[in-house]
């Protein structure tokens, strides 16, 4: 190098780095801001951006299915254009027969299940769908369904109803452990969601099928026997007990 030569380090991402990295780490709602905002300047840049603008729109499709609404993903990716490698991507795809699971065709959404489930294959379309809560019938992965299928725990002892539920202030301190619990995840600190999950779990056992979902896209291929145990509590409590025994016998395995 010589004194004259110059180095430029562009220390800001592209916005579509930006929405991605806001994407995997939980924060489904900045990214749909990042992506509008980035669409709309495309589209007022003319054609030449027609990949980029594709792109754009399948990760604002995503991220509005993380957030719970089908039907709005569902457009996003109508956006897309119908040629681009964008629109068969199995991401999009799998969103897509959500979409259409919503808006009441589960013929064409299971159709577009199967697409997805036969160019990726179970696991793949597990890990894709990250937790999120579907009303298609996706297949669970092998790695998670039990081996011997164990009888369900005994029924409740004559008596529990209604006046054994938890009291209103313990329902609050639930669901306020369930949000600390999201948001750590969200941040990346797994240590200190699975202890507010625990917590949660134990003032009320009514959230458990929010914090299956909730914990789900956090495990990884190899999870340690601790959050495995966690995991098979939360499915125990949410009323999936072959699912819980199996977690419990991979926890004891690790």
């Amino acid at each position: 190098m010589t004194d004259q030569d110059e180095i430029y380090v562009d220390l800001i991402p592209d916005e579509l780095s930006l929405a991605r990295a806001q994407l995997d780490s939980g924060l489904s709602g900045q990214a749909e801001g990042v992506l509008r905002r980035h669409i709309a300047r495309l589209e007022t840049g003319g054609r030449g951006a027609a990949e980029e603008l594709d792109a754009a729109r399948g990760m604002l499709a995503e991220a509005l299915w993380r957030e719970g609404r089908p039907l709005a993903a569902g457009q996003a990716v109508e956006g897309i254009r119908s040629g681009s490698l964008e629109r068969r991507r199995p991401l999009v795809v799998l969103i897509e027969a959500e979409a259409m699971a919503a808006a009441g065709h589960p013929e064409r959404a299971e159709v577009l299940m199967e697409e997805v489930i036969d160019s990726v294959g179970v696991d793949e379309a597990w890990r894709l769908r990250g937790g999120v809560p579907s009303r298609l019938p996706w297949p669970v992965p092998a790695s998670l369904r039990p081996a011997n299928r164990r009888p369900g725990p005994p029924p409740p002892p004559a008596g529990v109803g209604a006046s054994h539920l938890p009291s209103p202030e313990r329902t609050a301190a639930a669901h306020a452990r369930l949000e600390a619990a999201r948001n750590a995840y969200g941040a990346g600190h797994t240590v200190e969601g699975d202890r507010e999950l625990g917590l949660a779990l134990r003032l009320d056992p009514r959230i458990a099928a929010e914090g299956v979902a909730l914990v789900e896209p956090t495990l990884g291929r190899q999870p340690g026997p601790d959050r495995l145990l966690l995991y098979g509590d939360l499915l125990r409590a949410a009323d999936r007990p072959a699912e819980a025994s199996d977690a419990y016998d991979r926890a004891a395995r690790g």
